[in-house]
């Protein structure tokens, strides 16, 4: 157990800002001041932090010229000098605003917790507002740590408790030699009398564009801004960004030019690609315990800052609205890619005005890049304008960002809110075909319909990422990619029939050439190839008519060794031949 002691010095006659009436104010947006809490006391309704504080106090203070953070560093010569800031004019009605103080335990659980002081604090300040400054010597609770041993103690108050194992006859039972000592860790609490101490106060303004009424204007679908958040504020009745208190905020203000979707990150957004084919058209303990001991020091490991400084990352939001208190979220979500860790997207409306939020984790600030993109829909974001894509293997890529929700359009399911993005591809034969979407930005959920119009689509199949169904020769189908949970971005599709050969009708062999005919569907595209040292060769291609497909070739093949054969590669419909 650990006992804490709150030790105040007798005075013999303090400093002159000893007493929070006689505090001394510091002058100035910056400053260095210097003075000494030899021999200061504490007064009677002083606001001392209890198992901290030691009483020994000396008072300063100072007064906000504007909104922005203070960064206050403190050097003493021979103690640890603990800081607390305070808001209020009476030593009656003081409120905490920040202090030094932070808990530490180290990694030995059983030697507790201790109070340490960082030689650096930063808080949020408010235009006017006057701020109570008290500096202190810290108590020190585990100045030192030794070991405690006494044979008469029946039971011991410390943190660690040890007892040594006896040796026993074998034959009595009986312990064998001198009664068990009991082992202690003890610390010693202790104040050090403060001495010299010295205070640089430095203070960094908010930005212009703190408050939301004075949001900067910026303009255009592809925009890169420098942005800082040093000395920004949080002002009354302002959300949390991103869900996270945050409280250094900066603001834009951004009037969409066209509806798509918005994209805000700190590292680079590259326009995406327009859309594009191409086909192959081929446990521990407390307390006491037995055990062996070997005598020494305690040991603790390490100290574990309990409280630790929070890490700088930004927090983008958007919003609309005409004030901070009433804005209505853009419904942003957090783009899932590792190269964009800190984005988020949403939808925006042409002519619409929204209000871009940048603010730090906890308060936190640094510089940074915003980069703004706004992406249009693609060219296939409705089913009217689908793009067609032919043959046996084709690899198609695109984007549904930006994407409407189009009426009558079917509900592919699998977390889409209906941001579409179509193709469709006439089936070459018949078979088992495969589409999946490997290598797009997320595990999109996808559909394939059969039918020529929306409102009287039959679904084929549907699923996430990938799926597989049975189509026939001649069939169009209406493939729909959409969002993952709202999430868009781009889209690479790549759909895979069957590799299916043409049977051979007939052969007829000249002197230096001949004809071969294969059984084909009409529509059926057939590309003849022959077998080379380690794979196949392209030689001809022809569409089939009246169900046959005939080829010319030099020199005469030999049919009947596998090395030739025509295999279907794609399908021309009726209106397209």
């Amino acid at each position: 157990m650990i006992q804490l002691v709150l030790c105040v010095p007798t005075a013999f006659g303090g400093s002159a800002n000893d007493d929070f009436a006689q505090r001394s104010q510091i002058q100035g947006a910056n400053a260095i001041v210097t003075g000494s809490l030899s021999n200061a006391t504490s007064e009677v309704g002083e606001p001392l932090l209890n198992g901290i504080s030691s009483g020994q106090t000396a008072w300063w203070t100072w007064t906000a010229p504007s909104n922005g953070l203070l960064t206050i560093s403190v050097n003493a010569s021979n103690f640890n000098p603990l800081v607390t800031v305070f808001a209020g004019n009476q030593l009656d009605n003081l409120a905490l605003v920040a202090s030094n103080n932070y808990l530490i335990c180290y990694a030995d659980g059983d030697c507790g917790c201790h109070w340490r002081v960082r030689d650096q604090l930063s808080f949020h300040v408010f235009r006017g507002q006057p701020y109570q400054i008290s500096v202190d010597s810290l108590i020190l609770t585990d100045g030192s740590m030794g070991w405690s041993t006494n044979p008469a103690i029946q039971e011991w108050s410390g943190v660690l408790e040890f007892t040594t194992i006896p040796q026993i006859d074998p034959m009595t039972g009986e312990p064998i030699g001198p009664p068990p000592l009991l082992y202690g860790v003890t610390f010693t609490t202790n104040v050090v009398p403060g001495s010299d101490v010295a205070l640089k106060l430095q203070f960094t303004p908010a930005p212009p564009n703190d408050d939301f009424a004075s949001a900067k204007v910026i303009k255009g679908s592809r925009v890169q801004l420098a942005v800082s958040n040093a000395g920004a504020t949080k002002e009354f009745g302002e959300p949390d960004h991103a869900g996270n208190p945050g409280g250094s905020s900066v603001w834009f203000s951004w009037k969409a030019p066209a509806s798509g979707r918005v994209t805000l990150s700190t590292n680079e957004i590259a326009p995406f690609a327009p859309p594009a084919w191409w086909g192959y058209t081929s446990g521990g303990y407390y307390g006491e315990f037995n055990t062996q001991i070997i005598l020494g020091p305690a040991e603790c490991g390490d100290a574990i800052d309990q409280n630790p400084p929070p890490v700088f990352y930004p927090l983008l939001a958007a919003y609309t609205g005409t004030g901070v208190s009433v804005l209505t979220p853009a419904n942003c979500l957090p783009v899932g890619l590792d190269a964009y860790p800190y984005a988020i997207e949403f939808d925006v409306a042409q002519g619409r005005i929204y209000n871009f939020a940048v603010d730090g984790n906890m308060g936190t600030t640094n510089r940074m890049s915003l980069y703004v993109a706004l992406t249009t829909p693609a060219i296939n974001d409705t089913f009217a304008r689908r793009i067609r894509v032919q043959g046996t293997y084709v690899a198609a890529s695109g984007y549904n960002a930006g994407a409407v929700t189009q009426t009558n359009a079917p509900d592919i399911g699998n977390g889409s809110t209906g941001k579409l993005a179509w193709w469709s591809w006439t089936a070459p034969v018949d078979g088992n075909v495969s589409i999946n979407l490997d290598g797009s930005d997320y595990t999109f959920p996808l559909a394939v319909f059969a039918g020529a119009k929306i409102e009287t689509l039959e679904l084929v199949g549907a699923g996430t990422g990938a799926i597989s169904f049975a189509a026939k020769t001649g069939q169009s189908y209406q493939i729909a990619v959409g969002d993952a949970s709202g999430l868009t971005g781009e889209i690479k599709l790549v759909i895979q029939a069957p590799v299916v050969a043409a049977p051979l009708l007939d052969v007829r062999r000249g002197s230096s050439s001949a004809l071969l005919r294969f059984s084909a569907a009409s529509g059926q595209v057939l590309q003849l190839q022959r077998l080379g040292a380690t794979k196949w060769i392209n030689l001809q291609k022809a569409v089939a008519h009246l169900n046959e497909v005939d080829f010319y070739v030099k020199p005469v093949p030999a049919t009947n060794d596998g090395t030739i054969r025509a295999i279907v590669v794609n399908y021309i419909s009726q209106q397209e031949r």
